[in-house]
């Protein structure tokens, strides 16, 4: 498959995505092999994605604003579930 069919795939695909969707690749696994018109391994929707410029974003684990003492404290003292 050519650099282009790809783009043009991801764009069909990753419409939601574009305008901050999130998007989940094993869920869109089965609609992009449909389109390529056969079976894909995962690392190799990834690398693809790679290719155009799409990379893994996952939120924080804290709010950059946050206070990061009291943060430690809680860590410290609060009980664990």
């Amino acid at each position: 498959m050519n650099l282009e069919r790809e783009a043009r795939i991801l764009d069909e695909v990753l419409a939601d995505a574009q305008k901050g969707g999130i998007v989940v690749i094993p869920q869109l696994k089965p609609v992009i092999e449909e389109k390529v018109g056969k079976s894909m391994a995962l690392s190799t929707i990834y690398r693809m994605l790679a290719r155009h410029g799409w990379r893994k974003l996952a939120p924080d684990t804290y709010h950059p604003q946050g206070d990061k003492e009291r943060r430690e404290v809680c860590k410290k003292n609060c009980p664990k579930p």
